[in-house]
């Protein structure tokens, strides 16, 4: 075996990082478990319209926001957290594998230079809780509502372009689906940041519409992770 093969058989192939990159990317339902599961500790009424994703990752017993008659008390905060963690390495290590399923172009690059910057930004929501590093943790929640749901929209914009794929997935009649998909989450995720950030819930409430900005990115995830592994050339076509 010559070197260039010895280097190659060290290496993923396109197919197979893709395939492993659907699988990790698929794991971010951990996310929505994880909310499902944590609220069932609390003790004290959980609303979906009026509490925030992070009043799950709440650390202390008290009211939160300090000045508001909403009482916030999260027993298992620290599981919560981790799944917030958890979703940004999610995200990292899907893209670091998967960025050939996406053509090449600037609209790859910028996708995935957001979408990266979307996941930090996730992590820093986990190491930071709202009750303890209220400025760190908003800059994270805004690096998820912003780049994460600005991501989307571009690489589905990527998705769009025709003659070329990437060379780890093959052409289908999914990817025009996907790539709409992924736009429209996008956008719809760009509107309901910016009518959370102005106090316009739509009758949603608070915990709504901040619901309806961040879900869109581990939902897409989800969707985009099914879709590469049902489109990931077959091992055996590297070898």
């Amino acid at each position: 075996m010559n070197s260039e093969n010895s280097s190659a058989s060290l290496s993923l192939g396109p197919a197979r990082a893709v395939r492993l990159a659907s699988i990790i990317w698929i794991l971010a339902i951990q996310f929505f478990i994880a909310q499902v599961v944590v609220q069932l500790a609390w003790t004290t009424p959980f609303s979906l319209k009026q509490n925030f994703i992070s009043d799950l990752g709440n650390t202390t017993c008290a009211p939160y926001p300090p000045d508001s008659t909403s009482y916030v008390c999260s027993p298992w905060h620290a599981c919560m957290n981790a799944s917030f963690i958890l979703l940004g390495l999610i995200i990292l290590s899907g893209l670091a594998l998967g960025r050939s399923a996406f053509p090449r172009g600037w609209f790859r690059a910028g996708g995935l230079t957001l979408l990266a910057l979307a996941g930090a930004g996730i992590i820093a929501v986990g190491l930071f809780p709202e009750n303890e590093n209220i400025g760190l943790h908003r800059l994270g929640a805004g690096g998820h509502f912003v780049l994460g749901n600005l991501a989307m929209a571009i690489l589905g914009i990527a998705l769009t372009r025709a003659n070329e794929y990437g060379a780890g997935l093959k052409q289908t009649r999914e990817r025009p689906l996907l790539a709409i998909y992924s736009i429209v989450s996008g956008v719809v995720g760009l509107v309901a940041t910016e009518l959370f950030i102005t106090d316009h819930y739509l009758g949603l409430g608070i915990g709504g519409m901040e619901r309806v900005a961040a879900y869109p990115l581990p939902l897409w995830l989800i969707v985009a992770g099914l879709s590469f592994a049902r489109n990931a050339p077959p091992a055996h076509s590297e070898n």
